[in-house]
């Protein structure tokens, strides 16, 4: 019988190796700009070394050996999810914030099986107008209303 490793395992040591590179990014920043990168990397740490100790714990349960296999019905919600990241990333540089997070709550609900549209546009309009009354008005964080696209225009 061969021993296996429990998905978690990997995905554990993936996100040790992001949050090494975290800390790498950091190193040339001044102590004062570093600080708060670095408490966040040393949070994903302490999370990724517990994911893989619940890993290694799990590779060694005979009852998760069916659940081991990486199959497309598991990674499939997490493939997709990370998609719909990496497009909010796109958009959020061609057409900026505001825009951008309204399409993605839209598309995150929908994915995630909320049918109801009066609920998804109170959720993303409440969302949206506590993010810009929050950091625009009572913090004077400049938001880039519409990126690359607003430059255009």
């Amino acid at each position: 019988m061969k021993k296996q490793i429990h998905q978690d395992v990997f995905i554990g040591f993936v996100c040790l190796a992001i949050t090494l590179l975290i800390f790498a990014l950091n190193m040339d920043l001044p102590s004062d700009a570093a600080m708060m990168p670095r408490l966040l990397a040393a949070l994903l740490t302490i999370l990724s070394i517990l994911i893989i100790y619940h890993g290694m714990r799990k590779s060694q349960d005979p009852a998760e050996a069916e659940k081991m296999e990486l199959t497309w019905d598991v990674l499939k919600i997490p493939v997709i999810t990370w998609c719909i990241v990496a497009l909010y990333v796109a958009l959020f540089a061609f057409i900026g914030y505001i825009p951008a997070t309204a399409i993605i709550l839209i598309i995150l609900m929908r994915f995630m099986k909320q049918t109801s549209w009066p609920i998804i546009i109170t959720i993303d309009v409440v969302y949206l107008l506590l993010m810009y009354f929050v950091f625009a008005r009572m913090l004077n964080v400049s938001i880039d209303g519409f990126g690359i696209l607003g430059r255009l225009l």
